[in-house]
């Protein structure tokens, strides 16, 4: 998935993102339908991703997406989306754990509670290298104030 900012997304774009998050097996799946209720109907949608390696793998990979918004969607606030969509990959011999996911529970909490917040959780066998990718999808961000 490259990042994008895109403006009334259709439904090709959800079609694509759902290729994107498929490619790993699901132990907390996000699917087609999760992926409509968030991206249908919405002004714009902004597509991050980012790789992260190490002991904070979960929050490096997370902050490296999150630090393509100023060149994606320049102006605007990731922060106040309206709906959020996080699906961190890894490796089926480099495990996560509880510990690491803690960096998803940190973002999440960066984020009004109002904010929709969905996130999953794939295992990827073909994947060889211990890192994490983080694949975000921001639904109506607003522009900064």
């Amino acid at each position: 998935m490259r990042n994008e900012f895109i403006q009334h997304p259709t439904e090709n774009v959800i079609i694509e993102v759902n290729k994107m998050f498929s490619i790993g097996d699901g132990i907390i799946s996000v699917g087609i339908e999760e992926l409509k209720e968030v991206i249908s109907g919405v002004e714009n949608v902004l597509l991050l991703s980012g790789k992260g390696s190490g002991q904070n793998r979960v929050s490096d990979s997370i902050e490296d997406a999150v630090l393509h918004t100023c060149a994606t969607a320049p102006g605007y606030n990731l922060f106040a989306a309206e709906k959020v969509v996080v699906q961190l990959t890894y490796s089926a011999q480099h495990e996560l754990t509880m510990e690491e996911i803690e960096g998803l529970t940190q973002f999440a909490d960066m984020f009004p509670s109002s904010t929709r917040f969905l996130w999953g959780i794939s295992k990827s066998k073909s994947m060889t290298s211990p890192d994490v990718i983080a694949r975000i999808v921001a639904a109506n961000i607003k522009l900064k104030s």
